[in-house]
């Protein structure tokens, strides 16, 4: 009998223990913006072409449309023009250095710096004529702003691929 208590016992404290630590308590939030600072953060986010003011990072920041592109069947000796669209997401303006990929590659990127939520284009034309079978091609971007990290330049990479057919 006395055995069957403890247990009894035991089993109505652990329940307990379960119970309390499964119940939440309401934090104090805290004191959030005015609806007019919202709204006046809502428009310099939108003028920067960013979808959240989360989204703006400190320092340098492309956000690529894609960063992979499929061409899908390419012909022997075909040339393929596209684009990487890109954003400046960060806080700092971009300014390229050079952008370069294989020999099959040919690339323009802008020349002029672009600022805090402008859009630009690095425009890419692929020659198959050398090449003996599919692959994925890097297209590295070097960029003459610096890592403050590390004071070297910052690189960025995206690639596109392709299916070789005769």
């Amino acid at each position: 009998m006395k055995k069957a208590f403890f247990i009894l016992l035991y089993f109505f404290f652990l329940t307990s223990i379960v119970i309390a630590q499964s119940t939440t308590t309401t934090k104090p939030q805290p004191k959030g913006k005015t609806s007019a600072e919202l709204a006046k953060s809502n428009e310099a986010t939108k003028k920067a072409g960013l979808t959240s003011p989360s989204q703006a990072v400190q320092g340098v920041e492309m956000k690529f449309d894609t960063e992979l592109i499929d061409l899908g069947k390419v012909k022997k000796g075909e040339k393929r023009k596209f684009k990487y669209n890109f954003t400046n997401t960060g806080s700092e303006v971009i300014e390229f250095d050079i952008v370069s990929g294989c020999d099959c590659t040919t690339n323009d990127w802008p020349r002029t710096p672009i600022k805090k939520g402008q859009k630009g284009v690095i425009d890419v034309t692929f020659d198959s004529t050398e090449k003996e079978k599919s692959e994925t091609v890097d297209v590295d971007i070097y960029l003459s702003n610096k890592d403050p990290k590390t004071g070297r330049a910052i690189f960025r990479r995206v690639k596109y691929k392709f299916e070789l057919v005769n």
